[in-house]
């Protein structure tokens, strides 16, 4: 059973005062705080999520520049190409500028990189490319920071070049090395004052677009616009607060009412039959988008969403719709291959903490989704190597107290390309270093046994008679959910399962009735062998377990992690359990 440690932080403040004056219960107001809202703007900003709470957008360094540069070449009827990148993010902030710039009366053309013939970024013969094509401004968005030698050909060359994005910035030691581009427009710079930092690629496309389109006297451009900033920054897993939960809130109301053909085909394939959400978002209409970047070309999903005719959009939604399909197929042989492997071959047993797994026929595109749900299952550090073209290739994901870039660093005479942060990094290499690298990351692995226990934070230990319908709606508030945003969870401990079973495609959802007290309530555990069923085992043995499985009455006592939830068609509360022990 993988151990996870529970831990509800604590603060001392006035709690009393912040429900009184939102009008809100402490219990809420507790959970505000716990999201790191420690001041009445920050509340203010996060209950009151309106528009007119966005900063500035020229108090980001270059933003008025970058701006001014665009004008001139609207007003000179000058070629502008729009260089994005081949993920959700990347493809809507290509959509907004590109769109932008129409709506402005202007001539765009757009470049998203194919993931495998072209890699992350702009390249020198991108540049190259648009130079020939006539293009006389470039615009980079979700990337550029670091191109600076394609940006300084692109200069060579006579052009203009405006950088946005929201990397970090490449340093070598303190220094910032910086592109040479007219205006580089990315809030993570030392010398940018914007408040916030947190941005996704599509984020500030939509605050140059937008300004220029107030500038310019044109309206209605949030319901054209403003989708796409929403599904980007949901999908970027950027923290839900500040401006993102302003750009989610906000987007996601408008979602529906987008003009856009192909949004609102999309949405029609997808049968959404109520209010969309951030996790619709993120687990249904972005995974379509980043689909087409893993399998075939991102720009079928740029494709999609300039399409004008209803009929033409509707096939290519759906043909987005399958290429998900094709990409769940892949993502979940790959992953049990992985588990057979780590299994077969007794990783835990040997005592490896970082797992360095081989699967030969994995696609490389899915090769990032892999590790991410390896690293879930047995949280550890976790790279999964896929052969490649030329050479072997790989993608890493990792844990809190392992910086996965750094690691690589370290071992970089091993590698012939590397790159990434703390929890997410890319690499290739020589078949003949991947086990020198296994090794090698293991003998120089510093986590502890305590860094190796998953630490799950909880907001309070509440009973389940506490959840009232209207406390639960009110919390509710809290939407949209996401990074740094998660729904309230609380702690119960000593409730017993009365009765239980098994459903779902794979016997993988958990019904269960519980009793707190004198009463029962209803409970759902979605990954139940994950979330109750190794506790049951770890309680009161595999044999009891694997009876309750198969159907046969037993009754047992547990601690649960749980999140409340409105049972919107037959009233009041049931439960979802997130873990227990």
């Amino acid at each position: 059973m993988i151990q996870r440690r529970w831990v509800s932080k604590r603060y001392d403040i006035d709690l009393e005062k912040i429900a009184k004056r939102y009008q809100i219960s402490e219990i809420l107001a507790e959970i505000l705080v716990k999201r790191g809202l420690f001041d009445w703007e920050a509340m203010d900003r996060y209950l009151f999520p309106e528009m007119d709470k966005m900063y500035d957008s020229y108090q980001m360094k270059d933003m008025e520049r970058g701006m001014l540069l665009l004008k001139e070449a609207l007003a000179q009827k000058k070629k502008i190409k729009v260089i994005g990148d081949y993920d959700v993010d990347g493809v809507m902030a290509s959509y907004i500028l590109y769109q932008g710039i129409c709506m402005l009366g202007g001539s765009a053309g757009y470049r998203i990189p194919h993931r495998i013939h072209d890699g992350y970024g702009m390249r020198t013969y991108m540049v190259q490319e648009a130079f020939e094509e006539g293009y006389e401004v470039i615009i980079t968005c979700d990337n550029g920071i670091s191109a600076s030698d394609a940006v300084r050909r692109a200069k060579e060359l006579g052009m203009t070049v405006i950088v946005t994005d929201h990397h970090d910035v490449p340093k070598e030691g303190e220094k910032e090395l910086l592109p040479p581009a007219d205006a580089v427009i990315d809030p993570k710079q030392q010398e940018c004052s914007y408040p916030f930092k947190q941005l996704c690629g599509a984020g500030i496309a939509y605050k140059m677009v937008a300004g220029l389109l107030e500038q310019a006297g044109i309206s209605g451009y949030e319901e054209e616009l403003l989708p796409f900033a929403a599904i980007a920054t949901v999908c970027d897993v950027v923290p839900l607060l500040g401006e993102n939960r302003i750009f989610v809130k906000n987007g996601l109301r408008l979602i529906k009412q987008c003009p856009n053909q192909g949004l609102k085909k999309l949405i029609e394939v997808l049968q959404f039959t109520r209010e969309i959400e951030s996790g619709d978002v993120g687990f249904r209409i972005g995974p379509c988008i980043n689909a087409a970047g893993r399998l075939a070309d991102a720009s079928l999903g740029m494709e999609l969403f300039l399409e004008q005719n209803g009929e033409a959009a509707a096939k290519k939604a759906r043909k987005l719709a399958d290429l998900n399909e094709e990409r769940k197929d892949y993502t979940a042989k790959a992953t049990q291959d992985a588990i057979l492997q780590i299994e077969g071959e007794g990783f835990l047993d040997r005592g490896e903490k970082v797992f360095v797994v081989y699967l030969e026929d994995c696609h490389e595109s899915v090769a990032g989704i892999v590790a991410g749900r390896i690293r879930e299952k047995y949280y550890r550090p976790v790279l999964i190597v896929t052969k490649g073209e030329h050479c072997l290739k790989g993608s890493a994901r990792s844990i809190p107290g392992y910086h996965m870039q750094a690691a690589l660093n370290e071992a970089k005479e091993l590698l012939l390309e590397y790159g990434g942060h703390a929890l997410a990094a890319g690499f290739s290499l020589k078949e003949e270093n991947l086990p020198v690298l296994r090794e090698y990351l293991n003998r120089h692995c510093t986590l502890t046994e305590q860094q190796l226990i998953e630490t799950v934070y909880f907001d309070k230990e509440i009973p389940l008679a506490n959840m009232t319908e209207p406390l639960v709606r009110q919390m509710e508030q809290m939407k949209p959910y996401g990074q740094a945003n998660e729904r309230a969870l609380f702690a119960r401990r000593g409730v017993e399962i009365v009765s239980f079973r098994l459903c779902g495609r794979e016997n993988q959802i958990g019904q269960m009735e519980l009793k707190d007290g004198m009463r029962i309530y209803h409970a759902v555990a979605f990954q139940c062998e994950k979330q109750v069923g190794g506790a049951i085992a770890s309680r009161y043995g595999e044999a009891f377990w694997n009876e309750m499985k198969a159907g046969k009455p037993q009754h047992c006592v547990l601690d649960f992690l749980y999140q409340p939830n409105i049972n919107e068609k037959y009233g009041g509360v049931d439960f979802i359990i997130v873990d227990s022990r």
